[in-house]
């Protein structure tokens, strides 16, 4: 006679040798608490002489250092004022008072600084990895000020510019000049100002933009993060400066080659074209209407906005070359720039 023998094996048993299942949780472990809730208050005081406050506005903020350094978006803490207290809530809930070290409207930054009796938990900052097409990046922050929230996505497009870009709270300000990431992570208001990073917790960029399709939709998975090399960028600027420094041409151009210009100018099928010249600015006597840029310093200029990028990264004061075509002639010049306005 066999006799069967059955073994009945547990759940637990049967997946024993299997991977845990894929998570977030370390990258998250290792950054979430470097993200903030950034708030603002506004003071009233009434004949009574009791001081009343109320919340006015409510976003994200990165702690930088952990001897109180936070950036923000600009947008995050415009309307703040003398009356205004702009705090920062901390993951465990311990909230400090910030005080604004200055900003910068181009690129939609804010660096602010709390005083703490003890190291801040930063962010964490690897110059050394490149951000990819297709990377993974969780988005933290503070959306509708429901407290921290994380969702996922992956980096859709780097080098993003255009129209089209809502600040996440839907206040119009100066058009940024940088490169954006795209990333389909969820974004939305009161995640401005938050971090982007990825899987190993490592700061990607700042959260600061979404696509806006109409004045009352929103197009679904397109969102937009300042990278980290400008938010680092921009931020030595401002704590070196209280403010960004950027160089300033004084010429109106448009671009030879676009959409609906397929020929070449004087053989030239990249570069741009001068149409007016500000007669107080460091361009007048140099440059003239007509003039059509192809290098500046040596490099090749392939738009407008390549040309303003180039202009702005120069320091006031400084001499830069232009290589340009005049009357069908190659010729060189140099223009001091002055400083650009910060408004």
């Amino acid at each position: 006679m066999i006799i069967g023998i059955g073994i009945l094996l547990s759940r637990d048993c049967i997946f024993a040798d299997r991977e845990e299942p894929d998570s977030f949780f370390y990258g998250i472990s290792r950054s979430a608490s470097a993200v903030v809730n950034i708030f603002i208050k506004k003071r009233h005081v009434p004949d009574d002489a009791y001081g009343t406050s109320e919340v006015t506005g409510s976003g994200s903020g990165i702690i930088m250092s952990s001897d109180g350094l936070i950036i923000t978006n600009y947008h995050v803490i415009m309307q703040a004022d003398e009356n205004s207290i702009i705090g920062a809530q901390l993951r465990d809930g311990t909230v400090f008072e910030a005080r604004l070290i200055g900003y910068d409207k181009r690129t939609d930054i804010a660096v602010l600084h709390v005083n703490s009796s003890y190291p801040l938990p930063r962010i964490i900052i690897n110059e050394n990895r490149e951000t990819h097409l297709g990377d993974v990046v969780l988005a933290i922050g503070n959306p509708y000020n429901l407290g921290q929230t994380i969702t996922h996505g992956i980096v859709s497009a780097v080098g993003r510019r255009g129209s089209g870009i809502t600040r996440l709270n839907r206040i119009d300000i100066t058009d940024g000049i940088q490169d954006l990431i795209q990333t389909d992570a969820p974004i939305n208001s009161g995640n401005s100002g938050g971090a982007l990073v990825n899987t190993r917790g490592e700061f990607v960029g700042m959260s600061t933009a979404t696509m806006s399709g109409s004045s009352d939709a929103k197009a679904y998975g397109i969102s937009f993060a300042i990278p980290a090399n400008q938010v680092l960028s921009i931020l030595s600027e401002i704590v070196k400066n209280g403010r960004v420094i950027r160089g300033y041409l004084g010429i109106a151009a448009e671009n030879i080659y676009d959409e609906v210009r397929d020929d070449s100018i004087n053989g030239i099928s990249q570069g741009i074209i001068i149409t007016s010249i500000d007669p107080n600015g460091p361009a007048s006597g140099e440059l003239k209407p007509g003039d059509i840029i192809v290098s500046v310093n040596g490099k090749k200029v392939s738009d407008m906005q390549n040309l303003m990028d180039l202009v702005a990264d120069s320091s006031a004061g400084t001499k830069v070359s232009f290589e340009i075509l005049r009357n069908g002639i190659h010729t060189s010049c140099a223009v001091v720039v002055s400083e650009q306005n910060a408004d």
